[in-house]
């Protein structure tokens, strides 16, 4: 399969992949949210029902004590059966609102004053014997009169006497309740089905909710069910919004992977055609005249111009050379400046650090070669861990989680130590490396030295390496106010750059011109990790240029004066001393437990600790160093590297602590983010170094714990040094 299909196929894949995970979340998370929303809906309705149902309950039972406080009422109810109240038809009783109205007297005769039908002297009874056994409290809800529901208020008349007002719950009370709520409602007989205490909701099919509540009479039995309908219409809608967007998505990610695709064949693949049709001409004829013609400036363009030098290469040397091991060499100098003119910029150190180890291993070298070539991949290292470096930071910058740590640092000193770092560089260019103060300046700032550092480094770094002769100039100035502004500006006297060039030298990976990144090296990172950087200590970074005439970078960025720090000249500010950061010889002493699966890497610690002399016992899991030291607890510390087999460090760590080992535990680890360095220390351990780790800072942290271990057991310090 061709590389053209592969990636069509690979970006159509990954458009209707995002299409589908939309879908999909769209299915399940925004859809149940519809109906979550819906049943709520649903639900209140309902409640609103239930509620005016229970307002016209609260009337009748208004109605009935109103009346059981009437007199005639009262002497009824007493036994007296000479003082009739009027009959229904004579007053408001009759009237909307109750179809039954009933005086009992003490001894439980009825006197049917409004009978709304053929009255039901049994359930009265039944229901006046409830009233008795509730020591005759009032009481209302609903019940059956002959098979037919209704609302009933029970109130007490006199010692024991009651007067029941009884409404039919009918189509009547359905069409009553309609109107108040303004929702179709039901209230249907109980049927046998299971009816649940609260609301249950169902969806129709006509595009409908129908909310249910159950209505229980007095004792608690299912006597009604009660419907409330309630028209889907906006959820309909919904749906129909997002089938809509899903179809709205789906076509735009088709659209723009198709653009995407007609440009990338448009741009590289077209011109790696004639790329191919070119060297396959010269492959299959042998025809060196020919040449590559890409247009461009860029890596296709770039190789085709060392494609050309290549053929030409060859062809001087077919010339010049007769004898054909000659033509084979210089074949292979071509190839070799065609490959090393390709390799990213990742394969140059790797390249001088496998190469020059390799040469180590020759037991004629002498001990200049030695020592030159050990420099060499020293610096090689360095080169490739600042990259490294570069493109976690690049991460961190894009993930949103870099950090700012402010603390407090005295800004001559700062600016000097980072003056010094590049003159030795500036000097071997014979370029002029200044720093001017403009203004006075804070003695001490509150910032994070470590970024400003970085911001400058890079910047200066940059100027140096594009500066063939002339100077590169700092200058800083103080700006006071309610937000206080440090002003830092890099000048230089190089090659510049255009218009063009600024809009994206800015941007990761980028250069004023891809030659120069032949020329001068350099991931592209710089800028855009110093750019990012002062933008996260409340800043920013423009330049201005001009090719031929260097180019000029301001910062600014957001920094607070200590309260106790005075101003100082700039006079002053330029004969600020710069500590010694040189670290003395260190002999440690003591024993140590090194746990390490990887023999190579265990082996090289083992070698540093053992020159400071360090007793190293060495274990290649946790769990065989747990048991070493449940044999033996006598060790001053615990290297510890953290990703291993059998028992990670993480859980070695906390098991040791669990066995009773409490002496100091460095943890030893390739994962360098911050929250690493705080998983470890949750762990168990004392202090974290990061690999690739370098000798001093491992001795020097091994001493620094060992120290403290020893100063807060006094106990063990004869010991420990008779081990030394």
């Amino acid at each position: 399969m061709t590389l053209r299909r592969r990636l069509m196929i690979t970006f159509y894949s990954a458009a209707l992949l995002a299409v589908i995970g939309a879908i999909a979340a769209i299915h399940y998370i925004v859809t149940p949210a519809y109906f979550d929303m819906e049943e709520d809906s649903a639900r209140g309705e309902v409640a609103r029902v239930e509620a005016a149902f229970m307002q016209t309950l609260t009337i009748l039972h208004a109605r009935s004590r109103d009346w059981a406080e009437r007199p005639e009422v009262q002497a009824l109810a007493g036994g007296d059966d000479s003082v009739m109240p009027q009959p229904p038809g004579a007053n408001s009783l009759s009237g909307p609102g109750v179809d039954q109205v009933v005086v009992i007297n003490q001894e439980g005769g009825q006197h049917w004053l409004l009978a709304g039908g053929s009255p039901d002297q049994a359930a009265l009874a039944a229901l006046y014997a409830e009233y008795q056994n509730r020591f005759c409290y009032p009481f209302w809800g609903v019940t059956e009169f002959a098979g037919t529901p209704y609302l009933f208020a029970l109130e007490q008349v006199g010692e024991c006497g009651a007067v029941l007002f009884a409404l039919q719950i009918d189509q009547s009370m359905e069409q009553e309740l309609s109107g108040i709520t303004g929702l179709p409602v039901s209230l249907l007989p109980f049927q046998g089905e299971d009816i649940e205490r609260g609301t249950r909701v169902t969806r129709l099919n006509g595009g409908a909710v129908q909310g249910e509540f159950g209505i229980r009479d007095y004792n608690g039995e299912p006597l009604m069910l009660g419907k409330v309908t309630i028209d889907r219409g906006v959820y309909a809608r919904g749906l129909e919004s997002l089938a809509w967007a899903s179809l709205s998505l789906m076509v735009v990610a088709f659209t723009v992977v198709t653009l995407v695709h007609f440009y990338v064949r448009k741009i590289v693949f077209r011109r790696l055609g004639l790329l191919h049709d070119t060297v396959q001409q010269i492959a299959q004829g042998g025809n060196l005249d020919l040449r590559l013609n890409v247009p461009g400036n860029d890596e296709l363009s770039q190789l085709a111009s060392d494609f050309n030098r290549m053929v030409d290469n060859i062809k001087d040397s077919q010339r010049s050379l007769a004898e054909a091991s000659q033509r084979a060499d210089a074949a292979n100098r071509a190839k070799s400046l065609f490959l090393a003119n390709m390799s990213h910029e990742i394969r140059t150190p790797m390249t001088a650090i496998l190469g020059y180890t390799e040469l180590l291993e020759n037991p004629s070298l002498s001990q200049e070669e030695r020592q030159r070539y050990l420099s060499v991949v020293q610096q090689n290292g360095d080169a490739l861990m600042a990259l490294i470096s570069d493109v976690l930071d690049l991460s961190r910058i894009e993930a949103g989680q870099l950090k700012v740590e402010r603390q407090r640092c005295e800004l001559a000193v700062l600016m000097k130590e980072v003056i010094y770092s590049h003159s030795l560089k500036a000097e071997e260019k014979g370029v002029q490396l200044e720093l001017e103060y403009r203004t006075p300046i804070p003695a001490y700032i509150s910032t994070d030295p470590f970024r400003v550092r970085q911001i400058l480094s890079n910047l200066i770094g940059n100027a140096i390496k594009f500066t063939d002769e002339g100077r590169v100039v700092v200058r800083l100035r103080w700006e006071e106010g309610l937000q206080s502004c440090l002003h830092m500006e890099v000048e230089d006297s190089g090659i510049g750059m255009t218009e063009q060039d600024l809009d994206r030298v800015f941007e990761p990976f980028s250069q004023a011109d891809d030659s120069h990144t032949r020329r001068h090296g350099g991931s592209g990172l710089g800028l855009a990790i110093a750019r990012q950087l002062a933008r996260s200590l409340g800043g920013d970074i423009h330049a201005s240029s001009e090719p031929g005439r260097g180019s000029h970078f301001f910062v600014h960025i957001r920094v607070m004066a200590e309260t106790d720090s005075p101003r100082i000249m700039p006079q002053q500010a330029m004969a600020a001393e710069i500590r010694s950061q040189q670290m003395p010889a260190i002999h440690v002493g003591g024993r140590v437990l090194l746990v390490e699966d990887n023999e190579v890497n265990r082996l090289l610690v083992q070698r540093i600790l053992s020159r400071a002399g360090i007793e190293v016992v060495e274990a290649e899991h946790g769990q065989e160093a747990v048991e070493t030291v449940e044999k033996d607890h006598n060790f001053d510390l615990v290297v510890m590297d953290m990703q291993m087999p059998v028992m990670d460090g993480y859980v070695a760590a906390g098991a040791l602590r669990d066995i009773g080992y409490r002496g100091p535990i460095l943890a030893l680890t390739a994962n360098v983010m911050s929250d690493d360095r705080r998983r470890c220390l949750a762990a168990g351990c004392d202090d974290f170094l990061g690999k690739p780790v370098r000798a001093s800072r491992l001795l020097a942290a091994c001493s620094r714990l060992i120290s403290s271990s020893r100063a807060s057991l006094p106990a063990a310090v004869p010991d420990a040094v008779d081990r030394g």
